[in-house]
């Protein structure tokens, strides 16, 4: 095993300042395997070069692009979504990378299909169909389906961190479909965190997500707090996750909170300081109307902070066995606003399932990777 290298191949740049579930997964797994002294690198579409936790994250540049988002990706590599295009994609990157040099390849977005085909092939699915078809255009998850039924390689082999999505992409796909579900990096330690002092009384309500609007329904939850906001105490709203392609997202959400009187504040958050930004507050709200996981639930819970989550498969998966989570309706703000009163209100027992702490164990985890890659080795 320790003779083994590894290529993560990222569709997004990387750093330290990361707070999107992808990039957290591929800084946890590349620093995972570090620690466990396998060989392993990142490359990535566009960013900068750069080392963390002593792995290389280094920027292809396939584009003059500083830093590649999902619309521009699209509007420079898939003008029209088809088996074409997706292969000129992987020929453009073929041309500046040669993958020989690697046992396993393991790619974070289903875009990379053609890339390294006569290599073992890892793809981590780390968006559902809703989510493909908003990012990547109309009808686009089932032209890659396609592709993906008619591949024959046995090389080739996919996880998913949900059992839920792993039935519907077993069926999809007709291939096998391994579970892995993610965990936390070290820097998010199960230890319990302690309330800062507060030096004024107002309730701060945090959505740690993407402004992402469309997926993850920080609308929501304003239009929520507007039909509850006579029954709360004094309140502000934090919102994280304003990347530069979100920049309409942040006016639209401004005048939103202007409109209905709710304060608000928007906060680049570093990854390293997504501990202090949980423990700074009293409750998370993740409206999301799709995930493929829900890192920032597991981030949340694991925290031993309340937290309100709409009722969509994922999120009830990781809230499973503990008694901090308050799910509610998805894509319904009455729904979403009687539960944040009930959250708020509730005194619930912090101790939570030992069962659901050992299932994100961040030592079970790498272990269940390892034992994965040794498997591809042998197919």
């Amino acid at each position: 095993m320790k003779t083994m290298k590894i290529l993560h191949v990222s569709l997004w740049p990387i750093d330290e300042k990361s707070i999107g579930g992808t990039e957290k997964y591929v800084i946890c797994l590349s620093s995972a395997l570090k620690e466990q002294s396998i060989s392993n690198d990142v490359i990535m579409l566009s960013g900068k070069k750069n080392k963390i936790n002593k792995v290389n994250y280094t920027p292809l540049k396939i584009s003059p692009t500083e830093k590649l988002d999902e619309y521009s990706i699209k509007k420079l590599f898939f003008k029209e979504f088809n088996a074409k295009s997706l292969k000129e994609f992987a020929k453009k990157i073929e041309d500046i990378f040669d993958f020989s040099k690697y046992d396993i390849i393991h790619f974070n977005s289903l875009l990379f299909y053609f890339c390294a085909f006569d290599k073992k092939r890892i793809f981590t699915i780390h968006i559902n169909q809703a989510g493909f078809e908003q990012n990547w255009g109309k009808n686009s998850f089932n032209i890659i389906n396609k592709i993906i039924r008619k591949d024959k390689i046995s090389k080739t082999s996919f996880i998913v961190p949900s059992k839920y999505y792993s039935e519907i992409y077993k069926t999809k796909f007709k291939k096998n479909i391994t579970v892995i579900p993610h965990t936390l990096p070290r820097l998010f330690s199960r230890n319990r965190i302690e309330n800062n002092k507060k030096t004024e009384i107002i309730l701060k309500i945090f959505v740690p997500s993407r402004l992402e609007i469309e997926q993850k329904g920080q609308d929501l939850l304003l239009e929520s707090l507007n039909t509850i906001k006579g029954k709360l105490p004094k309140f502000k709203v934090i919102l994280a996750g304003i990347d530069n392609q979100y920049k309409p997202n942040v006016k639209m959400l401004a005048d939103m909170a202007k409109k209905f009187e709710i304060p608000l504040t928007f906060k680049k958050i570093r990854m390293n300081d997504m501990k202090g930004a949980y423990n700074d507050v009293d409750l998370i709200v993740l409206p999301s109307r799709y995930e493929s996981f829900g890192y920032s639930a597991l981030e949340s819970l694991s925290l031993y902070k309340k937290t309100v989550l709409s009722n969509i498969p994922t999120h009830k998966e990781i809230v499973y066995g503990n008694n901090l989570g308050f799910v509610t309706e998805k894509n319904n703000p009455e729904e979403l606003g009687k539960t944040i009163l009930k959250a708020i209100k509730a005194n619930p027992n912090n101790q939570t399932n030992k069962k659901w702490e050992n299932r994100y164990s961040y030592d079970e985890w790498i272990n269940k990777y390892l034992n994965f890659y040794k498997s591809c080795l042998t197919k």
